[in-house]
């Protein structure tokens, strides 16, 4: 959308508040965390089979994706779109049969929202067709195939995997089509007082750059809608006789060795830009209604955008991230501290020294006072950032590994002596830990090479076999096997895997008995040598996903995230750590909502419930053979474990809509990081 592209109101699908909305002065305010809107009108829902929807929302808002509900007359079907990350958003997609209702929900928090539909546009089958071409040819023969068999719902599911995602390279199009300016007499009318809002204070380091690179930098700052700011711009002593004037008294020029005091008013926030640096022309109008939302906060930051020969790039951030931000520091530089955490005489006045400022403040907050600002505030040019191996001190890194905890391994299996036979090899021979049992959960083996395998495991004093015949029930046997075992650390594992690292143990143990982290998981690769599992990324075609599969471990990554330690929502449990009271604080896995899929993710969410996040490590890698024993999750059919999957949507519908480590201006629809 370009910036000067207009609508006229009669161009506008109507909508009207449906639940959970109070509307004031003609504007709208969520009561609770789901606010719903009813499309006053399903006319443009049933002229075709797929539509286009069009819409806005506040730049003050979180651009959380907005869920989409359909009303039909054998249910509810629900569809997540983009979130309006550039402010305005664009969705593709079908249209269920027999329609009763729509419904939208644009927030996911209590408070005042605006947002509006632009347009509901029918689309041609030619023209989906087109998209999938463009985008994803080989996709179009699954789409005809499955409905051909009548198998619509993977049909359409299909087609969303085929046009819901954007390539990176493609940003600038995709932005032009989705950026729009600050519309102060509409949806970004001002909903605090800026009169008496917070102040700023901008350090621009000037010392090596170009005359021009500062003048990029402080047009962008005289340029913004929210004027309550003061600059000083960082100079060397040497440059003290070339130093010009600036015709603009918010601006000053600094060449002593600390910031004058009388700058640091109470509710100043602090931050430090290198010369070059442009912020968009509402990053201070959107900070300062950010703090006026959570007013608790004490640190915010932003996502930025990164400009090379190729072009910008967005940097999307995840959620404040302890762990990740240790090992690879993401804040950037659209980060800003608040004055009265830092002394007149320890201002810093360097990059490196600004950052470690943030880590340090942002260990002794609390996380809702850490608010992250998920729009781009700034562009700025591409630094190479190195990962940190070592975390800094005022993060918790390790347990007390004096006395190596117990560990209980738990293997459910059933025949397969192709695959049980290597798992137990590597287990048993690799494995330095010195304190484990593995208990094997025998499901009914029958196949005479498998019995073999597990008669002659029982033989090593650290295993033992546990034969439960009967219906297959992952959770169930896992959940007998966990309170059989003694380990301090419960490891669920299974039989398609083979160990990589010696030390697996060691390092699922040292995490998982950190006071602040629950489940963990490690870097799980494919037999040819690809990243099956570096995280789940809970959302991911409407349920949860592998994102950045199917790549080398050495390959780019976003944030170098699959080569990092940090907070995850969930982990697989084909290889998955848990401290064996926090496992039982919460149930263990729910053997009876989620008997097979889901299971893992849910118990991961449970746990963070709690407060214990999930934890991904790439110090320890296995190969695991994809759902060997099972089948494929690709070759099974949507109705296959429909009951755990709607159980698992209805429980978890706001993490799947808004993983916190997963930024909403990605796709759910692509292993990859891709534009929604």
């Amino acid at each position: 959308m370009t910036p000067d592209q207009t609508l006229c109101p009669e161009n506008m699908a109507e909508l009207e508040p449906a639940m959970n909305i109070a509307v004031e002065n003609g504007r709208m305010t969520a009561t609770t965390a789901e606010p719903w809107l009813r499309f006053k009108s399903l006319a443009p829902f049933q002229a075709n089979r797929f539509i286009e929807i069009a819409y806005r929302s506040s730049l003050y808002d979180d651009p959380v994706r907005p869920v989409l509900r359909f009303t039909t007359a054998s249910g509810e079907v629900e569809r997540l779109l983009p979130g309006p990350v550039a402010g305005a958003g664009i969705w593709r997609g079908a249209v269920p049969r027999k329609l009763q209702d729509v419904l939208i929900c644009p927030a996911a928090r209590a408070g005042r929202f605006d947002f509006l539909v632009e347009s509901v546009r029918p689309l041609e089958f030619l023209e989906i067709g087109a998209l999938v071409w463009a985008r994803r040819p080989r996709k179009l023969f699954d789409i005809l195939l499955a409905a051909a068999f009548g198998y619509f719902a993977e049909a359409e599911n299909a087609v969303d995997w085929a046009i819901g995602a954007e390539l990176l390279p493609r940003f600038p199009g995709w932005r032009a089509r989705r950026e729009r300016p600050l519309d102060l007499s509409g949806l970004d009318k001002p909903r605090c007082d800026w009169s008496t809002g917070p102040t700023y204070l901008i350090l621009i380091d000037a010392r090596h750059a170009a005359r021009e690179s500062l003048a990029r930098t402080i047009a962008s700052l005289q340029e913004q809608s929210y004027e309550k700011f003061s600059a000083v711009v960082i100079r060397s002593r040497a440059s003290r006789e070339k130093i010009e004037p600036f015709h603009d008294s918010r601006i000053s020029n600094l060449v002593d060795e600390k910031v004058d005091g009388k700058l640091l008013g109470d509710g100043c926030f602090i931050q430090f830009l290198q010369a070059g640096d442009a912020l968009v022309p509402h990053a201070l109008a959107l900070v300062a209604e950010g703090l006026a939302r959570a007013p608790g906060a004490k640190l915010l930051y932003g996502d930025e955008l990164i400009e090379d020969s190729t072009g910008p790039t967005p940097l999307f951030k995840p959620e404040w991230s302890p762990i990740f931000d240790a090992g690879r520091p993401y804040l950037g530089r659209s980060v800003f501290l608040p004055a009265a955490k830092i002394s007149s005489g320890a201002v810093p006045l360097d990059a490196a020294s600004f950052q470690r400022c943030a880590r340090e403040i942002a260990s002794e907050l609390a996380r809702d006072e850490i608010v992250h600002l998920r729009r781009w505030l700034l562009s700025r040019a591409r630094e190479e950032m190195g990962l940190l191996r070592e975390p800094p001190p005022m993060i918790e890194t390790v347990c007390n590994m004096s006395a190596p905890p117990a560990a209980t391994i738990v293997l459910p299996t059933r025949d397969r002596a192709d695959l049980l036979g290597p798992c137990l090899e590597s287990v048993l021979r690799l494995s330095t830990h010195q304190r484990f049992e593995l208990l094997i959960i025998d499901n009914g083996t029958r196949q005479p090479k498998a019995l073999a395998i597990l008669e002659q495991a029982a033989q090593d004093a650290r295993v033992r076999v546990i034969r439960r015949p009967g219906p297959f029930n992952f959770a169930a046997l896992n959940n007998e096997a966990a309170r059989s075992g003694s380990g301090e650390v419960l490891v669920f594992l299974n039989n398609d895997t083979v160990v990589l690292t010696p030390d697996w143990l060691e390092q699922l143990c040292r995490h998982a008995l950190k006071k602040t982290v629950g489940a963990v998981g490690c870097m799980l690769l494919y037999p040819n040598g690809v990243i099956q599992h570096a995280g789940v990324v809970v959302g991911i075609g409407q349920d949860a996903g592998h994102f950045e599969a199917f790549q080398t471990p050495s390959a780019p990554s976003w944030l170098e995230r699959t080569r990092s330690v940090r907070e995850v929502s969930a982990v697989t449990a084909a290889c998955l750590g848990v401290e064996r009271k926090k496992f039982f604080a919460v149930g263990g896995f729910d053997e009876e909502n989620l008997p097979i899929e889901f299971n893992d993710i849910d118990l991961c969410l449970r746990l963070a419930e709690r407060g214990w996040a999930a934890c991904y490590t790439p110090d320890a890698r296995l190969i695991h053979k994809e759902s060997a024993t099972r089948g494929t999750a690709a070759a099974r059919p949507l109705s296959v474990y429909a009951r755990e999957r709607a159980y698992f949507r209805a429980r978890w519908r706001a993490v799947i809509r808004d993983d916190p480590y997963f930024h909403p201006g990605f796709s759910l629809y692509s292993r990859q990081p891709a534009l929604s």
